[in-house]
């Protein structure tokens, strides 16, 4: 994975949370003046220490103005105190016929990741963008990349992708708790033989934030990564 330069100052940041968690944002900012909304996917807006604040329907909560990084911090702190440590993971390239496979998994502060969503909804534009935020605000990251080379050979030696993963599901938490750390361990997708003491969640990708910090690390390694042959065994 090539470099990723540091973030510029940003004068937008959007935070997601979900269905539940939008009354404790109307709540909070019901101390602050409102503004009109301007859509009918605009449940409310704020202004908030010199920036507007909107809640989408969708459970974004775009931040816009020269302080935004403080309003961020300031409303993320407020909003969730307390600390939800997370071991989030999910793959990419699995289907594909050249490249890489990549599993990812991220250790996190699930709030801190809150920027973050499924890589797929990402433009291919703004995944390295998004992939410095993950990085910035995870506490360790352990990424397997698979060369095509190596996918023929496992394949060829009678395994597949899914036991690449299901070896990975039952091997990386055990580094960390080996380290003495406590934290849930949860994986975009749905549950696999062998694997246990891992939430396995359905589109987990765009419900968890660090499962999403996750499958946008990987989907940045993997357009990253230099090669790019065909897998002779998906021929």
């Amino acid at each position: 994975m090539r470099y990723l330069q540091p973030e510029k100052d940003k004068k937008t940041i959007t935070l997601n949370f979900t269905e539940a968690e939008k009354g404790l944002i109307r709540n909070f900012l019901s101390r602050y003046p409102e503004k009109p909304t301007t859509a009918y996917f605009e449940e409310k807006r704020w202004q908030v220490n010199g920036c507007t604040v909107t809640l989408y329907t969708s459970g974004k909560l775009v931040v816009q103005g020269n302080g935004c990084s403080k309003v961020s911090d300031m409303l993320v702190k407020s909003l969730l105190p307390k600390q939800e440590l997370i071991f989030g993971i999910d793959e990419t390239g699995r289907g594909e016929k050249v490249g890489a496979f990549v599993i990812c998994g991220v250790l996190a502060d699930n709030n801190k990741m809150r920027e973050l969503r499924d890589s797929k909804k990402l433009e291919l534009s703004k995944i390295d963008e998004k992939a410095k935020v993950a990085q910035k605000n995870s506490m360790a990251t352990l990424v397997l990349i698979c060369s095509p080379d190596f996918v023929d050979l496992v394949r060829k030696n009678g395994s597949t992708l899914n036991e690449l993963q299901r070896r990975f599901l039952i091997l990386a938490p055990q580094f960390f708790k080996n380290l003495g750390f406590e934290f849930s361990t949860k994986a975009d997708g749905g549950p696999i033989d062998g694997v246990t003491d891992v939430e396995f969640i359905i589109k987990g990708d765009d419900i968890c934030a660090t499962i999403g910090a996750a499958s946008i690390i990987a989907k940045s390694v993997r357009d990253n990564f230099p090669n790019k042959a065909e897998r002779k065994t998906w021929s």
